[in-house]
């Protein structure tokens, strides 16, 4: 599935959609430059599943926890100083994806244990003033692709 998102609101938006639609273990891959807008994309996620804290790229950090209101967690990964393909793994995030918690990656592709798990995959590549979002889902979310439209 191919979109396209002319604005950093309607990247918060479509975001914010998904965020509203994820499920306990849901893992969400994003991919795309610097700049794309992948932590807009997750900021608009944390806004839908109503968390209040200031969303910022990990960066730095790489890891960055969010409780949710009504019990759960989210975990924001950002990969973009890591050069371990492993790194996910030794960090713990995917024994707490098993658990029930919500993950973002940004810079996904550069873990390679992330083909193992259901997931949703955004691509995004800039496009002139806008962004091209590549949406590519595993079968367990196919049907709930819903949010998009």
């Amino acid at each position: 599935m191919k979109l396209i998102v002319e604005t950093a609101g309607a990247m918060f938006e479509l975001g914010h959609r998904l965020g509203s639609a994820l499920q306990p273990g849901d893992l969400v891959l994003l991919t795309g430059e610097l700049g794309a807008g992948k932590t807009t994309f997750t900021q608009g996620v944390a806004d839908g599943l109503g968390i209040q804290r200031s969303v910022t790229s990990p960066t730095f950090v790489t890891v960055k926890p969010y409780l949710l209101a009504g019990g759960g967690e989210l975990y924001h990964v950002d990969l973009y100083r890591v050069d371990d393909p492993d790194y996910l793994y030794e960090q713990g995030i995917l024994e707490e994806l098993e658990r029930g918690a919500m993950v973002v990656v940004e810079w996904a592709e550069r873990s390679r244990l992330l083909d193992e798990y259901e997931r949703l995959l955004v691509r995004i590549q800039l496009e002139g003033e806008g962004r091209r979002l590549e949406v590519e889902a595993t079968p367990g979310w196919q049907e709930r692709l819903r949010w998009l439209l």
